[in-house]
């Protein structure tokens, strides 16, 4: 295994990351892995280092270096054997798995295969794994199994042909969580928050779901996608995975409609999401198929509004009243205006009958809520001019390429006909209309939604806690690290993304439902990473967790006196795992 420098051409320039090659048992070939990113050479240039490329080269450099000596050093001979560490931090997500009680359940479902391994250990032991240190399945197997307090012997071939079998019918499995979930807290279906994002696999060619597409990333491979459902609660509540090169938008109209038809749930839900998935499909289903409704944002830029729309979003006259929301000191937070009118909407949709498209018109009254952030402008401008700067420099001296250009493009203008229509040498020149229109519009941002009787407040702090779909990505992608993806297989993955999800969804239901948002996942997370203890030769264990921080929040929301305690017998050990109850909902 060795690190190395990544140059990677992406839209908005060359972006360097440091890799890790290693060999991948499953494929017998070797692969690599990100492990640290650095950023475009521009803005590392902008920071103060000359060189990036020759920087970070060194760098690297250095931690080869490092790795080796660290080798040299666990492969000298010691004066006594180095201890056994046990993870115990895993007890609070064991206490709620148990309190689940989805055990039952899932050997029934994998009563016919005839394992000779239990299902639902697998799954604990991986969740418990993915949460307190999340790598390949071969590593979990050799590295972290062993070191889970109370874990079960599981072979690595095991746990490949477990994850193949859950993969296989993993909505099954979100849906016992679900049932089991509810017997303890009450589900809130009035308002759902949908996201979607998608994971990148390094191999050469798609296949099966793993197809090319935009990917998040702004990366080349094969990706595949995945729909995210979160309740009023913003507890997860549903997971569809996807292939890699289909649209995000439909994704929304069949998730709400499975977990209506899975749940019976026949109240009416108002779905939450970015522009991303808003379009006129998605308003008719929500309004006039399933009799929802809405909250999505709307992009003012482009053609996606009227030159009447625009006006209005930037109008200040004493009949568009904006409404002041400040901080304690007075200090302008943002401000919010809104208006009700009746909108009209068309689709392109396929008659089953004669197979041809068909445009479908439908009017729905709407209420609009633009909201402007005068701090968020401020940042916006910044970068707006930054990108102007780097697109100027383009024009003038042609120093890099479109592709390098990023999103610095669009105020790019290729002049190559003259006014009389007749080609000319190309003239580069900068695109004022498009700069201008952006730095307008810098800070605003407008809300659309068919719950008229909703306050523009509530609407907007209603939108808003979209922040938190958003953020169980990162925790998915960065603190889970659900890629790169190291199976290959269609089951096997779905397996993977699985067990991620329900790390997740622990996670979620520990933070919001068990701890009432006293504490949030990334401390819950160190907690669960850092509560260590090595087994001494008297038969006590020895606590060698460090973050007091997180041990103390634990510590209070439990009750447990013992978790900061020096010396802990096995009795107070099993104490974490068999008599923590957490507390009630």
């Amino acid at each position: 295994m060795a690190f190395y420098l990544r140059k990677e051409n992406k839209k908005k320039g060359i972006y360097l990351q440091m890799y890790e090659s290693r060999w991948d048992k499953e494929r017998k070939q070797p692969r690599s892995k990100s492990v640290m990113a650095f950023g475009y050479v521009e803005d590392l240039i902008s920071a103060g280092i000359p060189d990036p490329v020759a920087y970070y080269t060194d760098f690297v450099a250095k931690k080869n270096q490092e790795r080796a000596a660290a080798f040299s050093e666990e492969t000298r001979p010691r004066a006594f054997a180095a201890p056994v560490e046990y993870n115990l931090g895993h007890f609070l997500l064991h206490t709620l798995l148990e309190e689940l009680n989805v055990r039952e359940v899932i050997d029934i479902l994998a009563a016919q295969m005839r394992f000779q391994f239990r299902v639902y250990d697998m799954i604990a032991q991986l969740i418990f794994s993915r949460v307190i240190c999340p790598c390949s399945k071969s590593r979990t197997v050799s590295a972290v199994f062993p070191h889970l307090y109370g874990s079960s012997p599981i072979s690595e071939d095991q746990v490949y042909d477990g994850l193949s079998f859950v993969g296989e019918s993993y909505k099954k499995y979100i849906e016992l969580f679900n049932h089991c979930y509810e017997q303890h807290y009450q589900r809130d279906f009035s308002n759902v928050f949908f996201d979607c994002t998608n994971y990148y696999f390094e191999i050469d060619l798609p296949c099966e779901d793993k197809q090319k597409g935009p990917s998040k990333e702004n990366r080349h491979d094969p990706i595949i996608g995945q729909a995210l459902l979160l309740d009023a609660d913003l507890v997860p509540v549903a997971m569809e995975m996807y292939p890699g090169n289909e649209s995000e938008k439909p994704y929304i109209r069949k998730i709400i409609e499975e977990m209506k038809s899975r749940y019976k749930i026949s109240g009416k839900t108002v779905q939450v999401a970015d522009k991303g998935l808003n379009c006129a499909r998605n308003i008719y289903a929500a309004v006039k198929e399933a009799d929802d409704g809405y909250i999505f944002s709307k992009s003012i830029h482009g053609r996606n509004l009227s030159e009447k729309e625009k006006i209005w979003v930037v109008l200040e006259n004493d009949k568009n009243i904006w409404e002041n929301y400040t901080d304690k000191d007075g200090k302008l937070l943002y401000r919010l205006k809104s208006c009700v009118d009746t909108f009209s909407y068309q689709f392109k949709e396929t008659d089953p009958e004669t197979g041809r498209d068909v445009m479908k018109t439908f009017s729905v009254t709407e209420k609009r809520i633009v909201s402007f952030n005068p701090a968020l402008a401020k940042k916006q401008k910044a970068e707006i001019l930054k990108m102007a700067d780097k697109a100027s420099n383009y024009a003038t001296y042609k120093t890099m390429t479109r592709e390098e250009l990023g999103d610095s493009a669009k105020y790019v203008k290729i002049i190559n006909k003259d006014r009389n229509g007749k080609k000319i040498k190309p003239v580069i020149e900068i695109d004022r209309e498009a700069l201008d229109e952006d730095l307008k519009y810098a800070g605003y941002s407008l809300m659309v939604t068919s719950e008229l009787d909703m306050e523009p407040l509530q609407v907007y702090q209603t939108y808003h806690n979209l922040w938190k779909i958003e953020e169980s990505f990162r925790i998915t992608k960065s603190y889970l690290d659900a890629r790169p993806v190291y199976v290959q297989k269609k089951e096997t993955i779905y397996g993977h993304f699985l067990i991620c999800y329900l790390s997740l969804f622990l996670l979620r239901v520990l933070e919001i439902k068990v701890f009432k948002n006293e504490i949030n996942s990334y401390d819950l997370i160190h907690f669960i990473r850092d509560f260590r203890v090595v087994k001494a030769e008297t038969g006590s264990y020895i606590n060698i967790s460090r973050d007091q921080a997180a041990n103390e929040k634990v510590k209070k929301l439990t009750g447990l006196t013992t978790l900061d305690a020096l010396y802990l017998s096995e009795k107070e050990v099993q104490n974490f795992f068999q008599n923590c109850m957490l507390p009630d909902s």
